[in-house]
């Protein structure tokens, strides 16, 4: 009898199984899209307003940096690969506000975008490393299925560690 058989046999099925994780990876997916976009619609919301007058000096710039770090976080943390497509579509993102601004009686300003962009790039590579390291800290015990243990192979490839199963043995 393969392994399979007897598997099946005990009452689990890992085609269930796969599909119940694929099922959980669209959920967080979801939940990353929908969050990311309330975000996306909040900073578009308070970028185009009237500004009103006053504030210690700088601190629209460190506005911009975590509004934008906020806005790059979700989607990594949930699907870490994703990470360099993240950040450049927060930063396009950030250009186009720029760009529209001044029929919004706003004034364009580089500064701005630099901020944006280093607000993308924090909030990004921050939730990405989250993201790897609660994959990895949720270690396979030996009733897991090997979908579970695909995903560890496709991160450890991901951030090159060498790490591919807590059953391998390897680092």
């Amino acid at each position: 009898m393969t392994l399979h058989g007897i598997i099946a046999l005990m009452g689990i099925h890992p085609e269930e199984r796969c599909v119940e994780q694929g099922q959980k990876k669209l959920r967080r997916m979801a939940v990353g899209s929908a969050v990311t976009t309330v975000l996306a619609v909040i900073i578009a919301v308070l970028t185009l307003a009237p500004m009103p007058a006053g504030g210690p000096a700088g601190s629209g710039k460190v506005y911009h940096v975590l509004a934008f770090a906020a806005l790059a976080f979700p989607l990594p943390l949930v699907r870490p690969r994703w990470t360099v497509w993240v950040i450049l579509g927060v930063i396009a993102y950030g250009g186009v506000i720029e760009m529209i601004q001044p029929f919004f009686g706003r004034q364009a300003e580089w500064a701005d975008l630099l901020a944006d962009g280093i607000g993308a790039i924090l909030g990004a590579i921050v939730a990405r490393q989250l993201g790897l390291w609660l994959r990895r800290s949720r270690r396979l015990s030996d009733n897991d299925e090997s979908m579970t243990a695909a995903w560890l192979a496709e991160d450890a490839a991901l951030t090159g560690d060498g790490l591919t199963s807590p059953r391998s043995g390897s680092k």
